[in-house]
């Protein structure tokens, strides 16, 4: 698998598009349709794992859900799992169902702790499945130049008032953190973004030229290339004829561009 993984995405007269991404109405009439488009990604999306998980959990499971999560995914997790409120709420806190789904099959089930009352993920208000996310965070590495191996999710009520967003943690290595973003799930719009995938203005100007070695990228990159040669060796000359003594193996600093 190459280091930033890369994919490509149906579409048909259903679909729409944000920033280029698969976006799919995750209404509550929707949601357990199994959907008439397919993933062209392999795995379980959330949308599926969200399917079967209801229909474990039985009636009106779907305006129960507080959290969907999968952890490791490339792109998408091997196993999803779907937190339902067991009470219908109140001003108390309530007991919950994990349930893990793998391959549209319950593998897991458990009760968990409670959770605090106005955590219910809204899902008429959710347009992203998890596909999209990933289409959203590889393309956002692809500008940082970040390479990842896969992706942890987290579909929750993280947004702002309340509303329901993806969070996604990008991974390269045994353990390595490379970067995150938050994702709003009703518009694709990214919300937050960590350092690693923030992009300066000086990143932008360097992301213009190509370095030794590479392929020239255009025309006035080969220009941009020579003058840059002619600039360092006449800087280390410079510099040797006024007495800092360059030799290769004590080179002085050279200008940034």
């Amino acid at each position: 698998m190459s280091n930033r993984m890369k994919h490509s995405l149906s579409f048909s007269a259903s679909t729409w598009t944000v920033y280029g991404v698969l976006i799919r109405s995750f209404a509550v009439v929707s949601a357990f349709a199994l959907l008439g488009v397919g993933s062209a990604l392999a795995g379980d999306t959330a949308y599926d794992a969200l399917r079967v998980a209801c229909t474990k959990a039985g009636r009106d499971a779907q305006s129960r859900i507080v959290r969907i999560s999968g952890t490791a995914g490339k792109p998408q997790p091997t196993v999803w799992r779907v937190v339902i409120e067991d009470a219908a709420g109140g001003t108390g806190r309530s007991g919950v169902q994990e349930i893990d789904v793998q391959r549209d099959k319950v593998v897991g089930l458990r009760k968990g702790g409670g959770v605090a009352p106005g955590m219910r993920v809204n899902l008429a208000a959710v347009q992203l499945d998890s596909d999209g996310v990933f289409t959203v965070a590889n393309t956002e590495a692809l500008r940082a130049n970040v390479s990842f191996d896969r992706l942890d999710y987290v579909l929750s009520t993280g947004g702002p008032g309340g509303a329901p967003s993806w969070k996604v943690e990008l991974f390269d290595g045994p353990v390595t953190r490379v970067g995150s973003l938050r994702i709003a799930a009703d518009s694709g719009t990214i919300l937050e973004r960590s350092s690693e995938l923030t992009i300066t203005e000086e990143d932008r100007r360097e992301a213009r030229w190509s370095k030794p070695g590479q392929p020239y990228r255009s025309v006035p990159d080969f220009f941009h290339r020579a003058w840059k040669g002619t600039e360092n060796t006449g800087y280390k000359l410079k510099n040797w004829a006024t007495g800092y003594g360059w030799t290769p193996d004590r080179e002085p600093a050279v200008p940034g561009n």
